[in-house]
């Protein structure tokens, strides 16, 4: 997880308009719904990269999360309607 983490911050301090995002894959015999994982990891996402530069979003039912730079909203407004909606329709 700390690798994980570090790669994030030095990828985000060298661009600026970067975004991250993943699903917290549930184990065996667990639902989708808020998983073990994802709730270890939005916890290091709310720590890390703070609401001032990045934007929040996730599903509970899906356990997947995004972290979306704000620059890059500000640049592209429908990102995420027109990006990750498209592609993963559960964003709604």
């Amino acid at each position: 997880m700390y690798t994980n983490m570090a790669i994030m911050k030095e990828v985000a301090g060298k661009d600026d308009k970067a975004s991250f995002g993943f699903i917290g894959a549930n184990s065996i015999g667990e639902s989708e719904l808020e998983t073990k994982r994802f709730r270890v990891y939005s916890r290091y996402m709310q720590t890390y990269f703070n609401s001032e530069e990045f934007e929040h979003h996730y599903n509970l039912m899906k356990s997947a999360y995004l972290i979306i730079c704000k620059q890059q909203l500000k640049d592209n407004p429908n990102l995420i309607v027109d990006g990750f909606k498209e592609l993963y329709p559960y964003f709604d």
